[in-house]
């Protein structure tokens, strides 16, 4: 019975806090209008006191956009091994070590080419004080040598993927404008993402899976210039032959740009070293019939979109055109500077995602940091081309995936369903709790509608909980919901019970409720340390509506034990002790 003010105000104080993380969640719900994270001028003046946290509806609530991406990690691997090739390069031509050519056209290989034994006896032992804990060495055949990156610097690219997908995947959604995606890592290599209430499923689908990845690089044959070894009608020739042998069926929606790596494969013996095939598209404005012009393309870039500082969309003052301006970082446009100077009457393709955009005269040196897409050569209507522009921006700016995403499984939910089953759950658990209610006030009277009290508290907990945290609530998650409730009444009708024999024993009522909690407190703690290690498991190994039902039920869990033990014991002590109140109607 000591202490009881101190445990009063710590209930009230609990509740008024509770109540408070609420707000937020009622206006929005009440008025659709969400507490921003800066308060704006025009916003309402009590914002400002306010927390932005809400509760979030799931796609079964709400209807949605239900992803599952995977990565190409074949991709993720061609570019950290090609990333490797590169320090390689630095490091001997630091050391003066000449005569050694790098490729990587493996995907997690780097072949070293080398004039004299010599060369590589030096080349090898300073790449394996440097590298040795990221390369392993496969094997060496003549005046070659394989490298290949060990499996845990492999894994650890794989790590490094993922993380760098999730962050510009948010970047994206946050620029594209959606209200409350989810965004979580799946297992080790997949990504989930849920949108609920999304309005334009396919232009969102088109901006996540756009990899963004921007690059300058020397033109070695196509319509501009020409190269002895490849040239254009060469080029057409041998994607032609690549078509035939492989029995590849090419049109408007399976294009070969599809089928770049198996050409470029395919490709490897034809070539001159160190180049790849890129095509630029354009598309006749009448007949929307789409050609792919090759080009023979430097593999190694000058700038890539690493050196990206910004990206904005605008018009050609000339044509009127929608298009594409950046500017590159100060080292970035240094580097710019120098490739541009160095290569001077050549011609310099800018590339997107694999696809060549334009491809003009580099015909002076191009000094700060400043350059342009242009979109009006894909024969689009300006409004076409306006949005293409936007979202071309909009993915340079949010940063380049590591590699291209796949979908791996896909599901639209109407918004339909999510009125149904928000009524058919709110309904199952309103009924729920009615019959609780009802039952425990005609079966133990007063002692039943403190019990109902700590319910409803029970439930204001559990959501206040939820709102802090913008947790997602999704169907399962009210069916966790409605099993912590019963949990908690079941913990209720233990102390009860316990509080009933004593009574019968001729004990008094301030003894019989010490000793009802006391000899309940044992089972209600242990029912619920289990049930939370089982929902542990689930929050961990689950998936989708299984972590929905997790988290709820934890969260549950933890109000339960404290409204059932701690805030009924506080409401008993206040009426025996404070009240003087003789009977409580066990």
């Amino acid at each position: 019975m000591k202490g009881l003010r101190p445990r009063i105000f710590t209930v009230f104080a609990t509740v008024l806090f509770s109540m408070y993380l609420l707000i937020p969640t009622w206006i929005k719900f009440s008025t659709g209008k969400s507490i921003p994270k800066i308060v704006r001028p025009e916003d309402p003046w009590y914002f400002s006191y306010l927390p932005s946290e809400t509760i979030k509806l799931g796609l079964d609530l709400m209807g949605g956009l239900h992803l599952v991406l995977g990565i190409d990690f074949d991709e993720v691997h061609r570019d950290a091994a090609a990333k490797l090739k590169n320090d390689i390069k630095n490091l001997l031509e630091s050391e003066k070590i000449d005569g050694i050519t790098l490729d990587t056209s493996a995907s997690n290989r780097i072949l070293a080419k080398f004039t004299t034994e010599e060369q590589w006896k030096k080349a090898d032992k300073l790449i394996g004080e440097r590298f040795g804990q990221v390369i392993d060495y496969e094997g060496q055949s003549g005046n070659e040598a394989r490298l290949k990156m060990n499996l845990v610097y492999e894994a650890e690219v794989n790590n490094r993927a993922v993380e760098q997908s999730l962050e510009t995947l948010r970047n994206r959604i946050d620029e594209f404008g959606i209200a409350e995606p989810i965004i979580t890592r799946q297992g080790e290599d997949k990504i989930m993402v849920q949108f609920p209430g999304i309005q334009e499923p396919g232009r969102l689908k088109d901006i996540i899976s756009r990899t963004a990845k921007l690059s300058f690089q020397i033109v070695r044959s196509g319509p501009e210039a020409t190269d002895p070894q490849a040239k254009p009608e060469q080029l057409q020739k041998w994607v032609t032959e690549f078509k035939q042998e492989k029995k590849i069926v090419t049109d408007n929606i399976s294009p070969i740009t599809k089928h770049l790596r198996e050409l470029n494969q395919w490709l490897s013996g034809k070539l001159p070293s160190g180049t790849e095939v890129l095509f630029q598209k354009k598309t006749n404005i009448n007949t929307r019939e789409a050609e792919y012009i090759p080009y023979l393309l430097e593999r190694e870039s000058l700038v890539t979109g690493e050196d990206l500082q910004d990206a904005r969309y605008t018009y050609d003052p000339q044509t009127n055109l929608p298009e594409v301006t950046f500017q590159l970082t100060p080292v970035g446009a240094t580097k710019f500077e120098k490739a541009t100077g160095a290569n001077v009457g050549k011609f310099m393709a800018i590339v997107l995602d694999s696809n060549v955009h334009s491809a003009p005269r580099i015909r002076e040196k191009i000094g700060g940091g400043n350059a342009r897409i242009e979109m009006g050569s894909s024969g689009k209507s300006t409004d076409e081309l306006l949005k293409e522009a936007k979202d071309t921006s909009l993915v340079l700016r949010s940063g380049a995936l590591p590699a291209k995403l796949q979908f791996l499984e896909e599901r639209v939910v109407g918004p339909s369903l999510g009125a149904d089953a928000i009524r058919a759950g709110t309904i199952s658990l309103l009924m729920g709790l009615l019959f609780v209610f009802v039952f425990m006030a005609i079966y133990y009277r007063t002692s039943g509608l403190i019990a109902t009290i700590a319910l409803i508290l029970n439930g204001v907990f559990i959501v206040s909980i939820m709102a802090a945290f913008e947790g997602t609530l999704t169907l399962p998650g009210l069916a966790g919901i409605t099993l912590t409730l019963g949990m908690a009444v079941d913990a209720n009708v233990l102390i009860f019970e316990h509080m009933r024999e004593e009574i019968l024993h001729g004990k008094n009522l301030i003894y019989a409720i010490s000793q009802g909690y006391s000899r309940a407190f044992t089972a209600i703690f242990d029912a619920h340390i289990t049930t939370i290690i089982a929902g542990i498991v689930l929050l961990s190994f689950g998936y989708g509506p299984i972590r929905g039902f997790a988290v709820t039920l934890l969260i549950g869990l933890v109000a339960s034990l404290y409204t059932s033990v701690f805030v009924t014991r506080v409401i008993y002590d206040y009426f025996v002790v404070s009240r003087n109140k003789q009977t409580v109607g066990l």
